[in-house]
């Protein structure tokens, strides 16, 4: 710092709060500091910063699987709408692994970083609970009730349900299955769309076309594919499944073609996530696009917001952000006038 204060012709003192984001120096003379620490190719000492300021300016993700593009394109917004802020971002994942997501916890902690962002595999966690307290925690598409505090960044997935299920129903299909993940919030919610929308349309709800898959992001669709098997031998053969994610509908439709039906005329199926991969399918997935962006903008947002102290944790106020979706017809449903094409 020592040789941008002599170039410039200010103190080092006033070099440091310049680089420091302090913003009790002009604009003129913050340009002139700024333009010679680049000029310089000045890179600061991060750790010493930290230690100065308290602040690490990275922001921590925890997401089940890295590999899975919904989760990918949500980190690619988080971390595009950070960096102008000057944060950075650490990515990991728990594998939907308890465990390992605890200790990834543990080791974001212990990396200091000012926000947690998570997309969690647990349905309660007193290790989220306790780190919530400790920093800024926002919870990805995912809810966890014992998380009092911090924030969650979601779509409606009640109302993901009740669309998808809806969309199926208005197609014509009369026996519909439903495949999910687990006891994750989404998932439970997801069902309860879709219980809700058999209800209105007066159709028989039928315990046996409901499949709970084990909870496993990266095999997702090897299990889906053996669930739609077993129910391709069902007595109440479903027309129709609604899946939890698109990797879900993905090995749904493998074992449909497999069994010689065809999609959609006779089995029709709607994902959730609207995957990029989609267009490129053997038949492209109908789904619920929960705008992955805008997911990893709005997280990105909480983040700032909580960590620049407009939403306290210690409040006890917890920030909720419902990120529209909606479906886009594939090629996988039977086509219908008003649905949103791509």
């Amino acid at each position: 710092m020592k040789d941008i204060a002599a170039a410039v012709g200010v103190s080092v003192v006033t070099v440091s709060k310049v680089l420091n984001g302090n913003k009790s120096i002009s604009e003129h003379t913050s340009k002139r500091v700024l333009a010679c620490a680049e000029r310089l190719g000045y890179l600061p000492n991060l750790a010493a910063k930290e230690l100065v300021t308290g602040h690490s300016r990275i922001v921590g993700l925890i997401v089940p699987e890295l590999m899975h593009s919904f989760f990918s394109e949500v980190a690619a917004s988080l971390l595009e709408t950070l960096r102008p802020h000057g944060y950075g971002l650490i990515i990991s994942s728990s594998r939907d692994d308890s465990a390992l997501e605890r200790e990834e916890v543990r080791q974001m902690s212990a990396r200091n970083v000012d926000a947690l962002v998570i997309a969690s595999c647990e349905a309660d966690s007193p290790v989220l609970c306790r780190t919530a307290k400790e920093r800024p925690v926002i919870l990805l598409d995912r809810k966890i009730d014992g998380v009092a505090s911090g924030a969650f960044v979601g779509t409606d997935d009640v109302m993901a349900g009740e669309i998808a299920t809806g969309h199926l129903i208005a197609g014509g299909y009369k026996r519909i299955a439903y495949i999910g993940g687990s006891s994750l919030s989404s998932s439970v919610d997801r069902e309860t769309g879709y219980r809700n929308a058999l209800k209105e349309a007066r159709i028989r709800f039928i315990k046996s076309l409901v499949v709970t898959l084990p909870q496993n992001e990266e095999a997702s669709h090897r299990y889906a594919a053996a669930a739609m098997r077993k129910l391709l031998q069902n007595a109440q053969r479903p027309d129709a499944v609604f899946c939890y994610n698109d990797t879900t509908a993905y090995g749904v439709v493998h074992s449909a073609l497999e069994a010689g039906l065809r999609v959609p005329q006779d089995l029709g199926v709607v994902g959730c996530g609207y995957l990029r991969l989609n267009e490129f399918m053997r038949v492209p997935l109908t789904s619920i696009d929960q705008d992955t962006a805008r997911l990893g903008q709005e997280s990105a947002r909480a983040a700032l917001k909580m960590i620049e102290g407009r939403q306290s944790n210690s409040s006890g106020k917890k920030l909720e952000v419902i990120v529209p979706s909606r479906l886009i017809q594939g090629e996988s449903t039977r086509k219908l006038p008003l649905a949103v094409t791509k």
